[in-house]
């Protein structure tokens, strides 16, 4: 973070031949990327019957994207509850959606950022799985807040700890610097330094390491490139 630079982020189908279907055409269209040997319970819906009385449990597989961060954020924290990690891994699908950024890139920043680890908390005080200085979670809790059109609530540096909150501040701070920079590279190594020592040096053209924004994307880029394990 700022000033710092760290090391090496179907319904259930009235008739079985509906089903037979459903399960030809994951078997065509799923990619063998995707592929796995186990995956966790699908997610469960209740829906009405056609009657309008009887209840009918349905059944869908998870996204591929979801269960591509669950298996990255299990192969990192083995140890963590399978719900904890589906949290997570939706938690940072639903914010990189609405940021338009690759959730792959926030589970990359949060592996070199934290290592998975939630109360994390940095020689300079960063915390969370993004590595958030308190003094920046504060700004970007209450910006967050006015742009929801929502009062600003009390903000605690312990807040940052929570992994959704901190998900959630963290890919929001990403996808205004890269609004800042227009530039993905700047915009890490801003994450990393702090936007306003980045501009400084831009505009007195003076040099600035760009090891963080590097080693992100390698990570990044291994991401993209394995297989899913869970």
């Amino acid at each position: 973070m700022e000033k710092r630079l760290k090391k090496t982020l179907a319904r259930t189908s009235n008739c079985g031949a509906n089903c037979t279907k459903l399960v030809l055409l994951v078997a065509l269209f799923t990619p063998a990327f995707w592929s796995v040997d186990r995956i966790s319970a699908p997610i469960e819906e209740t829906t009405h019957s056609d009657d309008g009385n009887a209840l009918v449990t349905a059944e869908r597989p998870r996204p591929r994207q979801l269960v591509k961060a669950y298996s990255i954020v299990k192969s990192r924290r083995p140890e963590i509850a399978d719900m904890e990690a589906w949290r997570i891994s939706e938690v940072i699908l639903e914010e990189s959606s609405r940021h338009q950024l690759d959730p792959l890139l926030i589970l990359a920043i949060i592996q070199i950022e934290s290592n998975f680890q939630h109360a994390a908390v940095s020689p300079v005080g960063a915390r969370g799985l993004m590595q958030i200085m308190p003094e920046t979670g504060r700004y970007l809790a209450d910006a967050l807040h006015r742009e929801c059109g929502l009062r600003p609530a009390d903000f605690r540096p312990e807040s940052l700890d929570d992994p959704s909150h901190n998900i959630r501040l963290g890919t929001y701070y990403l996808h205004g610097l890269r609004k800042q920079f227009q530039d993905l590279n700047l915009a890490l190594i801003a994450y990393n330094l702090g936007p306003g020592e980045v501009q400084s040096r831009i505009e007195n053209n003076l040099e600035f390491s760009a090891q963080f924004a590097d080693i992100v994307l390698d990570t990044y880029q291994n991401y993209k490139e394995s297989p899913t394990r869970f």
